[in-house]
């Protein structure tokens, strides 16, 4: 059976529904079902449409997203926020929403928060596998009031240690291992240790630089020093096993680094 998303689109801002819309347009297996600019009226209409997917703002009026996700009965559609305040992003991941976009968002990065959709949705597809491939283009980029193409928003995610929220880029993590219900993240100058699973963890990261090594281990492939037959030496010096059953995929995702 083809791959089909139903997505349903709630923004109070019809620019910002326009682009989201171009963006289904240019996904194959994307079906834009609906919209509303209205979280209350939305509320009904995702009840009677049924999408898998919901593109859901914050900052509306009547009704946020956050009350509107609340308001949800299970089970409830996957969704992904698209916002310009980075503030909620916390409270957005323990309603347990796919992913946090930030406006404007780039073609992208609108991609790689589908594919979670998708891995989530119907695990044996991704986009790297058994949907048709996506060209990204300059084109994907919101243009600015001049007329310029905006800067490629910055792909970030927040984390939670004690009562802060602390702001981490995939490009500085050097390894993530997990410790009971915690993961340690290491980054050059730090850890930070906070309360999240390694199955959440990954499905954030980007599946393109980092790899699975061991059950309580995953990397960054730009972090690796050496490997040294099943042992995996990282930039700050520590050591990383690989797993037995992970053996196979770690040597097939580095073959591509082989000289």
């Amino acid at each position: 059976m083809a791959l089909t998303l139903r997505c349903f689109i709630i923004d109070d801002e019809q620019p910002a529904q326009a682009v989201l819309e171009k963006f289904i347009k240019r996904v194959p297996f994307l079906e834009l079902v609906g919209y509303s600019y209205n979280a209350v009226e939305a509320l009904l209409a995702v009840q009677e449409l049924k999408p898998d997917l919901i593109l859901l703002d914050i900052e509306m009026p009547e009704m946020t997203g956050i009350e509107f996700l609340r308001s949800l009965n299970a089970p409830r559609p996957q969704v992904i926020m698209v916002t310009a305040s980075p503030q909620y992003a916390l409270e957005g991941f323990e309603l347990d929403v796919l992913d946090y976009l930030l406006k404007p968002v780039a073609f992208d990065r609108f991609l790689r928060a589908i594919n979670k959709a998708v891995t989530k949705l119907q695990p044996s597809v991704s986009l790297t596998g058994n949907v048709p491939a996506l060209s990204v283009t300059s084109t994907s980029r919101p243009a600015t009031k001049t007329g310029q193409p905006a800067a490629e928003s910055a792909s970030f995610f927040l984390v939670k240690e004690d009562k802060k929220l602390i702001k981490v880029l995939p490009e500085e993590i050097i390894f993530v291992e997990a410790m009971k219900d915690y993961l340690v993240i290491h980054l050059p100058a730090r850890t930070i240790t906070t309360h999240m699973t390694m199955t959440k963890i990954e499905e954030m990261l980007p599946s393109t630089q980092f790899l699975r090594v061991n059950r309580s281990y995953i990397v960054r492939k730009g972090s690796i020093r050496e490997i040294d037959g099943n042992l995996i030496t990282t930039i700050d010096g520590k050591r990383v096993p690989i797993g037995v059953t992970y053996r196979e995929s770690v040597w097939e995702a580095m073959k591509e680094n082989l000289m």
